[in-house]
């Protein structure tokens, strides 16, 4: 019953994403309507989903609640940044994300890591909180990094097409990128530091050294804060910064799929 509810979800956010697509194509502002209504109704479902788990007193492994959490939080930073800055495409592009991590839920639900976790701890809760909000603040940077380097290009290329008049103005872009990496590299440090503390309290500080998800984490952490403190010191704008959280994204998804094959450490399956 879930992954069949957790189905429509995807559906719907797929469906939505057609809508996205072809009003992007025609600039009809019915499929606009329809896109939006769509991904709303999905949304719905989709808290509702979230909902029925603690409802009946159930919490879904690590794993499979990061995969459900955050193509929702995505959905919602990315809604508000559409309605913030007037930017109606940056669902076309942050769908896509959503809907990789969705199909993965799909294909892994019901799996469980091969170790047992303490979910007791307040340190836990506030690690899983500030690490999925934090990750979809990174996921939203990286989605419209990719829109100002197709924006970027067209001026460049001096032959503007029909993707430069329906993008926002690279302005507006730099602002959403810039407003989600804030966000998102301050929340995902915020996750790291308080699974240190979580880790400490399970007495399991020590084996951190060797997960490798921890590991690359901490790289990738590091390298955000490099990319962020060279946009707030003016050393390096626009077009180089937005590279940069493009090759820094490759890593975080890296980061997130380590788990999965690693052979050992804390996060193994998760």
């Amino acid at each position: 019953m879930d992954t069949t509810l957790f189905l429509v979800v995807f559906l719907g956010y797929f469906i939505g994403w057609i809508f996205y697509f072809v009003n992007f194509e025609f600039q009809k502002e019915v499929f606009f309507a329809w896109a939006r209504k769509t991904v709303l109704a999905a949304l719905f479902f989709h808290a509702f989903f979230l909902a029925a788990f603690f409802w009946r007193g159930q919490v879904p492994a690590p794993a499979n609640l990061t995969e459900y959490a955050v193509p929702l939080l995505i959905v919602l930073i990315s809604l508000f940044m559409e309605w913030r800055y007037g930017a109606r495409f940056l669902m076309l592009f942050s769908l896509p994300i959503v809907l990789l991590i969705s199909l993965l839920a799909i294909i892994r639900s019901g799996q469980a890591p091969d170790v047992a976790l303490s979910t007791d701890s307040g340190w836990f809760w506030f690690h899983i909180g500030f690490i999925l909000t934090g990750l979809a603040g990174l996921l939203t940077a990286g989605s419209s990094a990719v829109m100002y380097l197709l924006q970027s290009s067209q001026l460049k290329s001096k032959h503007l097409g029909n993707i430069f008049l329906k993008l926002p103005s690279l302005d507006t872009l730099d602002r959403i990128h810039f407003r989600s990496l804030v966000w998102g590299v301050v929340l995902f440090s915020l996750g790291i530091l308080s699974g240190l503390f979580w880790a400490e309290n399970l007495k399991e500080l020590g084996q951190l050294s060797q997960d490798p998800k921890v590991l690359l984490s901490f790289l990738t952490c590091a390298m955000y804060w490099v990319i962020l403190s060279l946009r707030l010191s003016a050393l390096r704008r626009g077009h180089k910064i937005v590279v940069g959280t493009v090759f820094i994204f490759a890593l975080l998804v890296l980061t997130l799929v380590s788990s999965y094959y690693a052979p050992a450490g804390f996060h193994r399956g998760f």
